[in-house]
């Protein structure tokens, strides 16, 4: 078969029930083999010796059924080490298509961009992320589209060229899901022009511009751009999920932009920024130095003084009460009295409590929308989102989901969590605004996912 190589003597002969007929490809820590059973031919990789953390990914791999996804069979051990056999594959890489074709048309991105993000939505559902999407994860064989190499615990090796790894995996921070979106995105750029969008031309180089700057996307397709935007977020909670995408990209054909929150390059990632200056350290006050004896005469004038003074004193009170009772009564003041303390009232707290309705604008059109808000915790946020008809849409089915999120100063932020009652397919969504005051009797802001635009609720 093209593309496979001859097995060495290091190689071993079998894994478990397949033969190994020769090597799909060689890693620095792991090998993929061609296999061949009673069944069929497989490829199994031979991984280095692994853990709990692997054993769990690899188990909820094997949940994955999407059919632009290489099925996961099955697993075993040889010696210390886990192997992991999949569905074969028998096809070209995305990588070597563009090599040898030149970048992809308008509608063979979508294909491309549409089959692999169904693919990641369902190894996302099953509670695992990729954490090495690129090029080469993606074999166009017969039926389509596949994405491989799923279900793997891994770390970015330093050698390599970060050219289709994330800002938080260059940074060696830990990474999820959200991590998949960014290598996605730079992978369908990649697609769509021939070139990596942040280059390859060395670790320093390439790693600095994930992490600084942002992606030309001027040559790809108009509707697409507005999508792969939102995923090159450089902060993972700025990206959207892998359902919002694919609900994207299903209305991306209508030629209408995605909502989205700030742009990938509008703010530093919080492990790029400069550490702050330390303080200096406390001081503790030195106590006043002790007075010396005084005396008699001294002290004969101390109290004369004293008594002056507080003369002195009760008629600037008496002259300010009088001044403060004639003055126009505007805003209340404060009048400091001996002894007493007087405190600020602290500022209300911003609050979205209640029960919101009005509508949205999503693929479907206007939709009529009721949000119920409670915050359990200073801070913390939890809704149902529940929709139905609006009278000038009235096709649209009732559906509900919870939703949580958080409310720092005056931004609002709510993500879709779980589905209470759904219709058909409809997908879960986001839910961005920023307050106008405290206490708003109205929100305006964006939902994100969809297809949708914008929505406005009044408190009820």
């Amino acid at each position: 078969m093209d593309g496979v190589q001859a097995l060495t003597e290091a190689d071993p002969a079998q894994l478990g029930e397949y033969a190994l007929v020769g090597v799909l490809g060689r890693g620095s820590q792991s090998v993929v083999y061609l296999g061949h059973s009673a069944s069929g031919h497989v490829a199994i990789k031979l991984l280095p010796a692994g853990d709990a953390d692997t054993q769990r990914a690899v188990a909820a791999a094997q949940q994955v059924t999407e059919p632009t996804s290489a099925r996961v069979l099955t697993t075993g051990m040889y010696g210390d080490r886990l192997y992991v056999v999949s569905e074969y594959v028998h096809g070209v890489s995305l990588a070597e298509w563009i090599r040898r074709e030149g970048p992809r048309d308008a509608g063979q991105l979508h294909w491309v961009a549409t089959s692999t993000m169904a693919a990641l939505a369902a190894i996302h559902r099953a509670g695992i992320a990729h954490l090495d999407f690129k090029p080469a994860s993606v074999l166009l064989g017969p039926e389509g589209p596949k994405v491989i190499d799923f279900g793997m615990v891994r770390w970015p090796e330093p050698a390599v060229v970060p050219a289709y790894l994330s800002p938080e995996q260059v940074a060696g921070h830990p990474a999820g899901q959200a991590s998949d979106l960014f290598s996605w995105a730079v992978t369908m750029i990649y697609a769509g022009t021939g070139v990596p969008a942040f280059g390859e031309d060395g670790v320093p180089a390439v790693s600095h511009r994930v992490l600084y700057t942002p992606a030309d996307l001027s040559r790809l397709p108009p509707p697409l751009q507005p999508i792969l935007d939102r995923c090159l977020a450089k902060r993972p909670e700025y990206r959207p999920t892998a359902q919002e995408v694919l609900a994207s990209l299903h209305g991306a054909g209508q030629d209408r932009p995605a909502s989205a929150p700030p742009p990938a390059y509008a703010e530093q990632p919080a492990y790029a920024q400069q550490p702050a200056q330390p303080t200096q350290p406390f001081q503790p006050v030195q106590p006043f130095p002790p007075t010396q004896p005084t005396s008699s005469k001294s002290s004969t004038g101390l109290v004369i003084g004293l008594t002056a003074g507080i003369v002195i004193l009760l008629v600037a009170i008496v002259a300010a009460a009088v001044f403060l009772v004639k003055w126009p009564q505007q805003d209340p003041v404060a009048v400091a009295t001996p002894g007493a303390v007087v405190t600020t009232p602290a500022p209300e707290r911003a609050s979205v409590a209640g029960r919101w309705t009005g509508s949205y604008v999503c693929n479907q059109g206007k939709t009529a929308l009721e949000l119920t808000i409670k915050e359990t915790s200073p801070g913390e946020i939890e809704a149902v989102f529940a929709f139905e008809a609006d009278p000038s849409n009235p096709g649209v089915p009732s559906g509900s989901f919870a939703m949580r999120g958080r409310l720092t100063e005056r931004a609002l932020e709510l993500n879709g969590e779980r589905w209470i009652d759904r219709p058909g397919k409809y997908v879960m969504v986001d839910l961005r605004a920023t307050l106008t005051e405290d206490r708003p009797s109205a929100i305006k802001g964006t939902i994100v996912g969809g297809g949708c635009s914008t929505f406005t609720v009044e408190r009820s």
